[in-house]
């Protein structure tokens, strides 16, 4: 008895979304999708738009809950958030399992190289949060007086911002979160020491 094909769209999007995390977006094919998300080759197309397009709305979805979820740390509270945040990234027990993929966005930027325009607004989005949410957070450290006057916030995001794409490399290449965990505990001890010493 074949199994229904009836999915629902939440469902098929989180599982395409898990495909295209591990693989990338080349190495998945139509089969692959079928399999893994139930939908038929028809409803694919005439529901999904076709495999870029479904690609397309997994990154959308990454990014909102990017931006709504694993983001709102960093803003929450200056120094200590982003510290924070650095070590939860390493942290397996705080993170589904897919993550040990890397990054999403991370991984479609470099398969890309710059080539393709939707991808491309989808990458300035999410460095743009990415590199904002540092930003928020340093400056709200700044006029709290947790950092010296003459501290170059715009400085430290994109110090924070290339750390942040490196530990994902790192995450990436030993498919493991902890794999950056010595890195994430250097990083975060760093950015503590940040902090004007009373």
């Amino acid at each position: 008895m074949s199994r229904s094909r009836k999915v629902e769209p939440e469902a098929a999007l989180d599982a395409a979304q898990a495909l295209f995390w591990k693989h990338g977006f080349g190495q998945v094919g139509t089969r692959q999708i079928e399999a893994e998300t139930g939908l038929t080759r028809f409803t694919l197309q005439t529901s999904y738009g076709g495999k870029k397009s479904l690609f397309l709305q997994t990154l959308d979805a990454y990014l909102n809950g990017f931006e709504t979820d694993f983001l709102s740390g960093i803003t929450a509270g200056g120094l200590e958030s982003i510290a924070n945040w650095f070590e939860l990234r390493a942290s397996s027990a705080c993170l589904p399992e897919v993550t040990a993929c890397g990054c999403l966005m991370l991984n479609t930027i470099v398969e890309f190289q710059g080539q393709d325009d939707e991808v491309n607004h989808r990458s300035g989005r999410f460095m743009k949060a990415l590199r904002g949410s540092f930003i928020s957070a340093l400056e709200s450290a700044k006029e709290d007086g947790l950092v010296d006057p003459n501290f170059d916030v715009d400085a430290k995001a994109e110090l924070l911002l290339g750390i942040a794409i490196s530990l994902n490399v790192i995450i990436r290449g030993a498919e493991d979160n902890t794999a950056g965990a010595k890195m994430a505990a250097s990083v975060a001890t760093m950015i503590r020491d940040w902090r004007v010493k009373s």
